[in-house]
């Protein structure tokens, strides 16, 4: 394996920067290593930098001597181009910005970006120019725009962007003391603003607090991301000037940077580096403090700080979090909470979102910002994400890499005695053919799952995986045994809840669980009984109403069916959720991702009810957003959608919305929010229109409710009636869960909706 180069000229200062030489000694020695004649080297340098003295320290010129007194640099005042500078606003390693007036053809604050004197090499202005094309490519309202560009006199490129005047998002939210939840909102928008750059084929490279800065909009907190200045493009070419960052020049912010920004090589830099700052930047909105702090990092040196940052697993931002010592109540004000609470709110899933984002191998990452910023969505909906805590082969994986020597010695040895033992008892046997060994290990891994599914206790599942095995040569025994096991202990489970219901025949819940274990025996006659004395405990049948008979007939049919997945013409490989069937069964509106953003809403239609559905259509950008767009219901004439969305101009993060149009012929409007009757500022979404275009019914997350969400419903008397002040449906039907997705039968007498009670 070839050897990695190594700078010299930086571990020459750092070296130079130790304050004495045992300091000095200990740094070569780590640095070095064995390498005797590279220590050499450092230190004749070393000496011959020593010998220098105060050589620079005495000046050049006679101090006496007065020089040209012309301007070499702007300032407040200057004229570039068509624009005033006022005052300088920030500075960087290459560039100056200034606030600055433009009077013609109108009359506004810009922001201008000019690069400094003496820094107009042709490297800082291909970075400059890179910056200047990116911007110019990202048209998105949480990215800063570019609204012109130019060169000075002397050939300096400058540009101008749209002055935001704002903070850095972590002070921002510690000055209004926003919640975790508030928090997620905004990082979400951020998530969508860093998105679209990668569609454009841009990748920020430098994701700090400092360069998402938030503004007030309309009276909203709007993040914008700006400083592209070291943005590279991923498939587009910006500039003929754009050149490869030399070797061990780092590009980026240390506490944020990537592991693979940190090995210093642009060809492993892609858009999972934007995903780790993102996680860093996360994880500095939850707990205050990034994973390893600059100061840290500082401190460390070059050579640790590599190392850090690609080797040293951070601890989850919870853990963090009960680090911080009588810090945390400070960090838990901000964020409206205790420590206790802030803990809590922390730990699970937003622990694991944080941490897949920080993953050293940028393979275990999300594979883009949209997946990213769909399972904070998750999160906030109370809904399974993808991010898990590591598996016990990764932590093992982990494990071999730092004790990599130890383990390959012990690994040597079993493997040379597994290989006796398997040449000791295959004396005589034979080799299955290679048809027969694919049906051998598919027939293994069925067992394997049959048997993780039976330990999890879901026994239909159990059973349907070991059923066709039971007859296998290879594994027909197991499965046997598993299957008679599986089956007892669900007759166990039966002749329990048989006892428990002699006991207390009221208990609708026995019925309701014995039901589902007659199913698992496929006992449809037993489940039946079973499940119509459920219902008839919680509302009871009256034998002569027509209604309720009509009732039964439709639960029993519901209980015998067989759900049909709607096969590949309609699912895809993203996520599609949400359905909203139209009145005549001819339009199935749902939301997906499989535009490959955010959630967007779409529509598959068919001739009749008899024929397929055809391939879904997007509802296209007047209806779909760039951002989340979900849960569609479509009115019983087919004139208006209500659907939810995170788009701006509502009040919260989640409003309900509707899109109207004249006939069914006609391409939809522009949405228009339900507004402030409707929706609060709470988490309000997943709307249900009744038939007569009368009752709306939807959940929502306001304070005021029975649970964590509730289904909440509004009642109007005609359609042209504006819908009135929303009513909680309470309980029995909220409950301390999370109820959601409500959906109203045509004849408006049966409510049907998703709920995690247990």
């Amino acid at each position: 394996m070839a050897k990695k180069p190594v700078d010299i000229k930086l571990i020459l200062a750092e070296a130079s920067e130790k304050s004495n030489i045992e300091e000095r000694s200990k740094y070569l020695a780590q640095v070095c290593g064995d390498d005797v004649g590279l220590r050499q080297e450092i230190e004749s340098l070393l000496q011959m930098e020593d010998k220098v003295g105060d050589f620079l320290e005495s000046p050049i010129l006679d101090p006496g001597l007065i020089l040209d007194e012309s301007p070499i640099s702007e300032g407040p005042g200057t004229v570039i181009g068509r624009y005033k500078l006022l005052e300088r606003i920030g500075e960087g390693g290459m560039a100056v910005v200034y606030m600055a007036e433009q009077e013609k053809p109108i009359r506004r604050k810009v922001a201008l970006k000019i690069i400094k004197l003496g820094m107009d090499t042709k490297s800082v202005i291909a970075r400059f120019e890179a910056e200047r094309q990116a911007l110019a490519m990202m048209d998105h309202p949480n990215i800063a725009k570019v609204l012109d560009a130019g060169a000075t006199e002397t050939g300096r490129p400058y540009f101008v962007m749209e002055l935001v005047i704002g903070v850095s998002i972590t002070e921002y939210c510690d000055k209004n003391n926003l919640s975790t939840k508030e928090r997620l909102a905004l990082f979400i928008q951020v998530c969508n603003a860093v998105q679209h750059a990668h569609e454009k084929g841009i990748i920020h490279r430098d994701i700090k607090p400092t360069n998402v800065l938030v503004a007030h909009h309309d009276g909203r907190p709007v993040p914008k991301v700006i400083d592209f200045g070291i943005a590279k493009a991923t498939n587009q070419r910006l500039t003929e000037k754009t050149l490869f960052t030399r070797y061990a020049h780092i590009i980026g912010t240390p506490a944020y940077m990537s592991p693979e920004q940190a090995e210093l090589s642009d060809l492993g830099i892609d858009s999972r580096s934007d995903i780790y700052s993102l996680g860093v930047l996360l994880y500095e909105l939850l707990t205050g403090t990034t994973p390893f702090s600059e100061e840290e990092l500082r401190k460390a040196g070059y050579i640790e700080m590599q190392r850090v940052i690609r080797e040293q697993e951070p601890p989850k931002p919870s853990t963090k979090l009960s680090t911080l010592g009588e810090i945390l109540t400070d960090v838990a004000k901000y964020r409206a909470s205790t420590p206790d609470l802030l803990r809590k709110a922390v730990r699970g899933d937003l622990d694991w979102i944080v941490m897949k984002s920080l993953e050293k191998a940028r393979e275990r990452r999300y594979d883009n910002v949209s997946e990213l910023a769909l399972d904070i969505e998750r999160h906030l909906k109370d809904q399974p994400i993808l991010a898990r805590a590591p598996g016990t082969f990764y932590r093992l994986q982990k494990f071999f890499r730092r004790h990599r020597f130890q383990v390959a010695a012990s690994l040597i040895v079993s493997v040379l005695a597994v290989t006796l033992l398997i040449v000791v008892f295959s004396v005589g046997k034979f080799e299955l053919p290679r048809s027969e060994r694919e049906v051998f290990r598919r027939h293994k891994t069925t067992l394997r799952r049959a048997i993780n599914s039976f330990k999890d206790g879901n026994h239909d599942a159990a059973l349907a995986n070991v059923a066709p095995i039971l007859n296998s040569k290879y594994v027909g025994s197991e499965a046997r045994r598993l299957y008679n096991q599986i089956l007892a202990e669900i007759r166990e489970h039966v002749r329990s809840l048989t006892e428990e219901i002699q006991t207390n025949p009221e208990d609708a819940r026995n019925y309701l669980l014995r039901a589902q274990r007659y199913y698992c025996l496929r006992e449809t006659k037993n489940m039946i009984a079973d499940m119509e004395m459920y219902v008839n405990i919680l509302i009871p049948f009256d034998e002569t109403n027509p209604q309720d008979l009509r009732f039964r007939e439709f639960l029993r049919g519901l209980w015998q069916s067989t759900p049909t997945n709607l096969g590949p013409t309609v699912n895809s490989s993203f996520l599609d959720s949400t359905p909203g069937i139209s009145a005549d069964g001819l339009s199935l509106y749902f939301s997906s991702t499989r535009s490959g953003g955010w959630a967007d809403l779409w529509i598959t239609t068919r001739a009749t009810i008899s024929d397929p559905w055809d391939p879904p259509v997007n509802l296209g950008p007047m209806v779909s957003s760039s951002y989340t767009d979900d849960t569609p219901s479509i009115s019983y004439d087919g004139l208006t959608l209500y659907f939810s969305s995170f788009r701006p101009g509502g009040l919260d993060s989640m409003d309900l919305w509707i899109a109207t149009r004249q006939t069914t012929d006609d391409q939809w409007g522009a949405p228009v929010n339900l507004g402030p009757t409707i929706n609060s500022l709470s988490f309000d979404w997943s709307p249900s229109i009744s038939a007569d275009g009368l009752l709306l019914v939807f959940s929502s997350k306001r304070p005021d409710g029975v649970g964590k969400g509730d289904l909440w419903m509004t009642r109007r008397s005609t359609i042209d009636d504006p819908w009135p002040e929303p009513v909680n449906l309470g309980p029995p039907v909220n409950s301390q869960s999370v109820e959601a997705t409500p959906s109203i039968s045509a004849d408006g007498l049966l409510l049907f909706f998703q709920s995690n009670r247990t």
